[in-house]
Formats: C-alpha cells, sequence, structure tokens
C-alpha cells in the first residue's frame, strides 16, 4: 500500500503511542501516567453536571420524560395507553408539568411536587408514541425508568455520561498517533459550555454529540489502521452511528456527513480503501432508514414553524436570517445560555469570551496547515453550518431564536473543531502559550456555567448571593452534600481532567 495522506506511521503504531503516553529513549517506560486520571476526572466532572439542573431541565424535558417512561408497553407500572384517546397516554404521577419553572428564570425548581402514589395517574399527550424522533434512544433509556422519577432521572444521566467517556476513552487508546489531537483536542475545545450539560442530561441531544463526534473520527481511524485495531475503530464508528441515528433525525443526517467527510480524507486509488468503504456506505444506508423512519423527515421540505406567526413576508425572514447565523454559533460558546429557554445568564459574557476565544486559538494553528482535502472538507461544513440552519428556518418562516438552537448544529461544531486540527502526518504542535491560557479559560468558563446554571434552578435568577446554600429552594432530597460542594469539586475535577490534557500535549511535543 502507498504512503497514505496522514503518513505509514498509523498503520504500524503500537500500543506504545497511545494517548500522549512518553517513552524516552533508552529508559523503561514509567508505570504510573498521569493522563490516566483524565478519564476519571472527566467521568467526575460531568457528574457534577448531572446533579446540577433537576428533573424536567433540560430542553423538551417533558416530551422526552414521557417518551422514556412511555417507550416499554410492557411497563404498565409506568405508562399506560388513555382508553378514551389513542393519541394520549397516562403517566405516574409528576412526569407531566415536572418542568414548572420553564417559563420564568426567575423562579426556582422549589415548585415541583412529587408524591409516593405510584398508580399512573397524569395524562399526556406529548410523547414519541406518534413516531416524531427515532425509537432506539428512548427504547434503551427505558430499562432504566422507574416510579422513582428522581433517581430515575439520574440514573439515566449517569449512563450517558458513562457511554461518553468510555467511547472518547477507547478513541484515546485506539486512534492512530496523528488523529488523538485532532480527537481530544477536537473534543476540549467544543464541549463548554453547552456540550457537557447536553451530555449529562436525558435529551437524545447527548448521543447526537457522542454519536456523530465519536463516529466521524472513528471512521477516519478505520481507514488508516490494520488489524485488531482497525476492527475495534470499525465497532466504535458503528456504535457512534446508530447512537446519533437512534436518538435524533438530524443527527442521522450529520453521521453521514461524518462519514462523507471521513471517507474523501482517506480516498486512495486502492483496493483496500474500497474495499474499507464498504463500512461506512453501509453505516449511510443505516442512517438513512433512521432518517426517513422518522416524523421529523418532512423537515427537509417544510422546515420548522412551530409559534411562527402568519403572515410573515418570505424575503425579509431570509434576509434575517442570513445577517444571524452566527448568532447559533456563538449560542455553542455560550451566548444563548443553557436550559429550556436559553435565557441570559450571569456571566455569559465571560463564558462566550473564554470559550470562543480558545476555540479560535487552537483551530488557527490547524489553518496554519491546510492541504487540499482538509480545506474541501472545512469548507464545505463551514457552508453546511451556515446553509442548512438558514434553509431550515427560511421554509418554515421562522428566524433565528425560533425553533432552530444552537444543540441543533453542535455536533458538527465537534467536527469542525477536530477536522481543523488534522496534519497529514505526526501530531499537531502547540506552544505553551497556547495550551495554558486555553487550560485557564476553559476551567474559568467551565465552572461560571455550572455555578450559573446551579443558581438559575436552587434560587431563581433573582436571587443575587455568592453563596449557592443562601435561600434554598431546591436540592436533591436525600443527596448527603449540598450545591457548593458539586460545585466546587465539578470545578475542580474538570480544570484537573483539561490540565492533565493539555500538559500531555506539551510534554509528548518535547519528547518526540
Amino acid at each position: 500500500m502507498k504512503e497514505s495522506t496522514f503518513g505509514n506511521s498509523a498503520t504500524e503504531s503500537t500500543g506504545s503511542d497511545r494517548l500522549f503516553t512518553i517513552r524516552s529513549r533508552g529508559r523503561s517506560p514509567r508505570r504510573f501516567k498521569w493522563i490516566y486520571l483524565a478519564p476519571v476526572f472527566v467521568l467526575l466532572a460531568l457528574t457534577s453536571w448531572a446533579f446540577a439542573s433537576p428533573v424536567g431541565a433540560s430542553p423538551d424535558d417533558d416530551y422526552h420524560l414521557a417518551s422514556i417512561w412511555c417507550a416499554n408497553s410492557a411497563r404498565t407500572d409506568l405508562c399506560v395507553k388513555d382508553p378514551a384517546d389513542d393519541r394520549s397516554r397516562i403517566l405516574i404521577p409528576g412526569i407531566v408539568g415536572a418542568s414548572c419553572f420553564v417559563s420564568d428564570e426567575n423562579k426556582s425548581a422549589g415548585c415541583q411536587r412529587w408524591t409516593d402514589d405510584p398508580t399512573p395517574s397524569v395524562e399526556s399527550s406529548h410523547g414519541n408514541w406518534n413516531g416524531a424522533y427515532p425509537p432506539v434512544y428512548y427504547a434503551f433509556m427505558s430499562m432504566f425508568a422507574s416510579t422513582d422519577i428522581q433517581s430515575a432521572v439520574i440514573v439515566i444521566r449517569l449512563v450517558n455520561i458513562a457511554i461518553f467517556v468510555v467511547m472518547v476513552t477507547a478513541l484515546a487508546w485506539f486512534l492512530p498517533i496523528e488523529l488523538k489531537t485532532p480527537s481530544m483536542v477536537g473534543w476540549a475545545i467544543t464541549v463548554v459550555p453547552l456540550g457537557v450539560n447536553l451530555v449529562s442530561s436525558i435529551n437524545p441531544g447527548s448521543w447526537a454529540v457522542t454519536g456523530v463526534g465519536v463516529a466521524w473520527i472513528a471512521a477516519l481511524g478505520w481507514f488508516r489502521t490494520n488489524g485488531a485495531r482497525s476492527w475495534v475503530l470499525a465497532g466504535l464508528t458503528s456504535f457512534g452511528v446508530l447512537m446519533a441515528a437512534g436518538a435524533r433525525t438530524d443527527s442521522a443526517i450529520y453521521a453521514i456527513l461524518g462519514l462523507g467527510i471521513a471517507s474523501f480524507l482517506a480516498f486512495e486509488r486502492e483496493r483496500e480503501y474500497a474495499l474499507k468503504l464498504l463500512l461506512p456506505i453501509t453505516l449511510a444506508g443505516v442512517a438513512l432508514l433512521f432518517y426517513f423512519g422518522s416524523g421529523y423527515a418532512n423537515i427537509a421540505a417544510n422546515g420548522l414553524a412551530s409559534g411562527v406567526p402568519e403572515g410573515r413576508d418570505r424575503m425579509s425572514v431570509f434576509a434575517f436570517n442570513l445577517i444571524s447565523i452566527p448568532g447559533l454559533w456563538t449560542g455553542v460558546f455560550g451566548s444563548w445560555g443553557l436550559g429550556w429557554r436559553m435565557e441570559t445568564w450571569p456571566g455569559y459574557w465571560t463564558v462566550e469570551f473564554a470559550c470562543l476565544a480558545v476555540f479560535i486559538g487552537i483551530c488557527s494553528l490547524g489553518v496554519r496547515e491546510m492541504f487540499f482535502k482538509k480545506s474541501a472538507m472545512s469548507i464545505s461544513l463551514v457552508l453546511t453550518l451556515f446553509v442548512l440552519p438558514l434553509y431550515v428556518l427560511t421554509v418554515g418562516s421562522s428566524v433565528v431564536s425560533e425553533n432552530v438552537q444552537p444543540r441543533y448544529i453542535l455536533p458538527l461544531v465537534i467536527v469542525l473543531g477536530g477536522l481543523l486540527l488534522l496534519r497529514k502526518s505526526g501530531q499537531f504542535r502547540a506552544g505553551v502559550w497556547h495550551v495554558v491560557p486555553a487550560i485557564v479559560l476553559l476551567s474559568a468558563a467551565n465552572a461560571i456555567a455550572m455555578y450559573s446554571n446551579l443558581r438559575r434552578y436552587i434560587t431563581g435568577l433573582d436571587v443575587e448571593q455568592l453563596n449557592l446554600e443562601a435561600g434554598s429552594e431546591w436540592w436533591w432530597p436525600g443527596l448527603p452534600v449540598g450545591p457548593t460542594f458539586v460545585w466546587i469539586s465539578g470545578a475542580i475535577l474538570f480544570a484537573a481532567a483539561i490540565a492533565i490534557l493539555g500538559g500531555s500535549w506539551l510534554v509528548c511535543q518535547r519528547k518526540r
């Protein structure tokens, strides 16, 4: 096989090149490496995010809660069909209306009321029993549903977190050396604050983020490796595509785009490439089946028009959206806030500035080294991030801030972050003055975002107190620690994980 675009080192690398592992010449490898603690710290930091909001806090949680609890028709203790209306379901008390605080940012989650009665008695017509979303996510998560709603929600959030950490860690372990930096650094510079909040929720967007972000880079690794490692990456690619396509209609298309990007980057006029291409082609077909099997497949023709006033001039809508789409991009980095309404929240200016500065600063290093395939895919992806929401909004006579939210495009932003950090061969290099400020800014942004999120639900944003326990109106019953402990420990653990990744990146560059 001739030399690949990224160098033959990818196919001959061994376990010694695993994520930022250092082996000095003439010396035995160290028995303990700090990088091994990074997944543990990420897991614990995201767990803090899981406790940083109440049941019903993530966008459209009433819909997703009902869909999970009613996904298994055999669980009549959780959900039964309304005999008077086939479109409705009767749920256990507390699921519908759990988001009583949504419409008022100054209202805490203390308005929620829970009962011990396990009998299904609350009616809802708002759920996935009409097939709007792909069924896989809801069917899987229904295994963790129970009559104890609050405990079950925490379990589901922790399951989503565990899936994310395991899959990203597997990428770090099995990817060829030249793809480790695009994968790990690409994640780090794109998931704060929206990504960490979404991954730690029960929203199917958690699987969209994880699935799309894993599948595209694992597919590229599949092309660039041989033997057992390549088959592990094939498994990660398949699992990522199934997660994304089985969770959201739009992420099925994103998964196909990711597979296309990987296939284009790896293109070679050789038989081995043609054989390996069968995997992404098959997975793209599976993703298309999920797409056309969901109720939201008609968005491509009709857009999203929920709550839009009648009589809007289509050209005026188009002109407004044309100059406003970048507002969706900045929303990924904090300008829209978190939660249902994406309301303004304390410190969002700092979070937005910090996260955008890191993304632009680190990606600018990648822009300095462009080659044809990378340039073509980067330009195509940026255009997709602009044209796709522009089209969906305009066709539905919606404007930016209506219907399409930053979380919808987040998976593609993650792909873009990794794509810009690709090199033809070897790991991407960065200096101390790139890495250290990025560590500080991301750690600060995560800490501010988590604090604001906690404050939003503990008391509402009308309370101006530094102490999170001051005037507390809501907290998890039975949790032995308070919100301040959750916040401080989560912020420290996240900072430690980012510091380890950044430090290992720098050390690895010096040793090679």
